[in-house]
C-alpha cells in the first residue's frame, strides 16, 4: 500500500508534511489535521481520504470559497501523485513515494528536449559557404569575361 503525503508548496503550510493514513480535514478549527488560519477557510473547510480501491478523494465540505486542484474548482476529486489542492493562499501536492507524479512526469515532460539551435548553426554554415563558391565562381567567370 502507497504511503500518500501532502506536502505544502506555498502559504503558511510550505514545507510542511502530513500523512494521509485514512483520513486528512482541512480547515480553520483546532480539531483539522491541516491547520490553516486564514479568513477565507471555512472551520471544516475540506478533507482528503482514502478511496476502498487504495486511491485518494479530495472532498468540499460545503466552503464558501471553495477548493481547488490542479487550479479547478472542485466539490470532490480523486487525486493522483503530483496533484496541487489549494486551500486560500495554501498550496498542497499530494506525494506517493515510488509512484510517478502522473500531472508533472508526463511522458512528454520526461522526454529529452532536442535543441534546435545546433542544427540551424550547421545548416547557416552551409548556406554561407554556398553562398561565397557561388560568389568566388562568379567571380572567376567575370574575371575571365573581361580578358
Amino acid at each position: 500500500m502507497a504511503i500518500y503525503r501532502l506536502k505544502g508548496t506555498a502559504g503558511e503550510l510550505i514545507n510542511r508534511v502530513f500523512t494521509l493514513e485514512d483520513r486528512l480535514l482541512i480547515g480553520r478549527a483546532d480539531d483539522c489535521d491541516v491547520r490553516i488560519a486564514h479568513a477565507s477557510v471555512a472551520p471544516h473547510h475540506a478533507e482528503v481520504l482514502r478511496a476502498g480501491d487504495g486511491g485518494v478523494l479530495l472532498r468540499d465540505l460545503g466552503s464558501a470559497a471553495g477548493t481547488r486542484v490542479n487550479g479547478e474548482v472542485v466539490t470532490q476529486a480523486r487525486l493522483s501523485s503530483g496533484d496541487e489542492v489549494q486551500v486560500a493562499q495554501c498550496r498542497l501536492m499530494l506525494q506517493a513515494p515510488g509512484l510517478r507524479p502522473e500531472r508533472v512526469l508526463t511522458g512528454a515532460a520526461t522526454r529529452p528536449h532536442r535543441r534546435h539551435w545546433p542544427w540551424l548553426l550547421a545548416v547557416a554554415l552551409v548556406m554561407a559557404g554556398l553562398l561565397a563558391w557561388q560568389q568566388g565562381w562568379l567571380s572567376l567567370l567575370l574575371a575571365l569575361a573581361q580578358r
